[in-house]
């Protein structure tokens, strides 16, 4: 549990948006009469996208809530009929409504996502860190490689894919692929003795685990394959993984369709199985791949008083948000971003919060593809930031 959400509720925080992206927030004690609730949001809270939360009777943050329109949202709490049992278990339960209006709505949800980790309420049952976390697919860096599911990447893998949603169907995704690929999924402490090591006294033994008989498996543990061999294996599942090459999913289809045809259903419900599973985490891994491959960028929305935002993302991940430069002082502190964004050295999420901020974004440009002709390459930033500090030395030589 956050430091924050074990102490006194007084303010949402700080957050990572910048000044011109956040309005005037603002607090009203709910009336006991619906009607006058509703009149008082009508006259005082904006039509404008935003966070707002609700308050217990001691003061605590019970739920935080995102709108397009927080106006909108606010008054459906105090309809005649509320829309769903939750609205009015929140409404029955709280004494105050906090409102902070932002600029843009992916950055509204963002914001909300960071009050949800920082003060983890109760009502709250999407975002929280310790809830439905997204997690990778990594390659370890165990002498004998296989396919392991991280919820945050570490020193403990090499290759590292995602992040992913759906922990169950992952996890299965996992045990298919070292099952195909014929990777162990023995214990990291294994001992591995590859067949051209060299010992003083040469012995026979058995393999640890039953799936080297099943053929899933050439036991590494028992001097069943070469270091070599093995490898190639593993180079054959990263190729999957990175997508370079799914003949796997050829070759599960056509196994499948020859033991159907030889009516071993049991078999061919197998490699059917196999196959959906592999096919589904290869849809995902396609589409983060094309999702980040175009998200090493600025995304340009729209923040306050007619001025702009620039959302910097690193294979998707926001890793900076800051009022568009005017000055050489703002200038200056953007260029790190953009020399990290440029340098295509990619950065994995660290921790819950950085992961959900890079799943929003990833599906907010999944759903929103027209929003996709506001991003500005690095190259474009670059230019501009240029170009406007040689009009400031202009402006201070004349």
């Amino acid at each position: 549990m956050s430091l924050e959400s074990q102490r006194p509720f007084k303010e949402f925080g700080p957050s990572f948006l910048p000044a011109n992206a956040q309005g005037e927030r603002k607090r009203m004690e709910i009336p006991r009469d619906r009607l006058e609730a509703r009149k008082q949001l009508r006259e005082t809270c904006p039509a404008l996208p935003g966070v707002y939360s609700w308050l217990d009777p001691n003061g605590q943050l019970g739920y935080v809530g995102k709108s397009k329109s927080l106006r909108k949202r606010l008054l459906s709490y105090f309809s005649k009929t509320v829309p769903d049992e939750k609205m009015h278990r929140i409404r029955r339960n709280s004494h105050t409504i906090i409102w902070e209006p932002v600029s843009h709505e992916l950055l509204a949800l963002l914001r909300e996502q960071e009050l949800i980790n920082r003060w983890r309420p109760s009502y709250n049952s999407q975002g929280q860190p310790t809830r439905r976390k997204p997690a990778f697919v990594c390659i370890s860096n165990h002498s004998a490689p296989n396919a392991i599911m991280q919820r945050r990447v570490n020193e403990k893998s090499t290759h590292r894919y995602g992040p992913i949603m759906g922990t169950a169907q992952l996890r299965e995704a996992i045990d298919n692929l070292n099952n195909v690929f014929k990777l162990r999924d023995c214990p990291e402490k294994t001992t591995m003795e590859f067949s051209d090591q060299l010992e003083l006294f040469s012995r026979d033994q058995p393999a640890k685990c039953i799936r080297h008989e099943l053929g899933t498996c050439p036991a590494p543990c028992a001097a069943g394959c070469s270091k070599s061999n093995y490898r190639s294996t593993v180079d054959d599942a990263i190729a999957f993984l990175s997508g370079f090459d799914r003949s796997v999913l050829e070759s599960l289809e056509s196994r499948m369709n020859r033991a159907a045809g030889m009516k071993a259903f049991e078999t061919a419900a197998v490699f059917r199985d196999r196959l959906e599973s592999l096919a589904w985490l290869d849809r995902r891994l396609e589409s983060l791949r094309r999702a980040q491959h175009e998200l090493n960028c600025i995304y340009q929305v729209s923040g306050f008083d007619e001025s702009q935002v620039w959302l910097m993302l690193d294979c998707g991940l926001p890793i900076a948000c800051e009022a568009k430069p005017k000055n050489e002082a703002m200038i200056d502190s953007v260029e790190n971003s953009l020399k990290q964004i440029a340098s295509r050295h990619r950065r994995f999420p660290d921790g819950p919060l950085e992961t959900n901020f890079q799943m929003i974004v990833l599906s907010w440009f999944r759903h929103q593809k027209q929003e996709k002709r506001n991003l500005i390459s690095v190259r474009k930033a670059r230019t501009w930031c240029r170009g406007l500090k040689t009009e400031t030395d202009q402006l201070r030589s004349a």
